[in-house]
């Protein structure tokens, strides 16, 4: 029977049950921590793979992070991500019309139709674009209500996402924490099998 060949024979003594014991536990202890480490190495190569390709495509995410993307596109992406996307009384209205289609452009390319904000966004930016003609002041008054439904699922999706971040740092401290305990007691084991 192969778990009987396994088992320490009945006749040894304490000392030799507990070596046997600490044998078995050890590499339990070492394979946990070998799963560990592959684990936090994975991770680690897959979120840095991620984000040269997003840095590869300009691609800033909520935090503008991406130092090589237009100071120009910046701007613009803020006002999306957190400012107010508006056209200017400065602005002729050829460069309003530029400025609207390179918003709506660039809203519908970094959103996809599953995501929570497109219509809100798509809603507001479209209000923008077809009061182009009209004062600064005028278009905000008829594009307030739209505004406050995209500023309200903007700020949503950035408490989710601090949310996620908050629950992922959680879930890697407590796995860390864990290796740290397996280390020492497979630290414990060997100092005292080889006493």
């Amino acid at each position: 029977h192969p778990t009987a060949a396994a088992m320490p024979p009945a006749e040894m003594g304490v000392s030799g049950r507990y070596e046997e014991y600490s044998k078995k536990e050890i590499h339990f202890v070492e394979t946990e921590l070998k799963d560990w480490f592959l684990q936090r190495r994975f991770t680690m190569e897959r979120n840095m793979a991620i984000k040269k390709a997003l840095d590869d495509n300009n691609f800033m995410g909520l935090s503008m992070a991406n130092s090589s993307v237009p100071d120009a596109q910046k701007a613009m992406w803020s006002d999306l991500v957190q400012g107010k996307p508006e056209l200017s009384d400065s602005l002729s209205t050829n460069a309003r019309q530029m400025k609207s289609d390179m918003y709506t452009k660039m809203f519908k390319d970094a959103s996809d139709l599953d995501h929570p904000c497109r219509i809100p966004g798509s809603e507001y930016l479209q209000c923008v674009q077809s009061n182009i003609k009209d004062a600064s002041k005028t278009r905000q008054m008829k594009c307030v209500s739209m505004f406050s439904a995209f500023d309200a699922c903007r700020k949503g999706v950035l408490q989710q996402q601090t949310q996620s971040l908050e629950n992922a740092m959680v879930k890697q401290d407590i796995a860390d924490r864990r290796a740290k305990a397996l280390f020492e007691r497979r630290s414990i084991l060997l100092d005292t099998k080889s006493a």
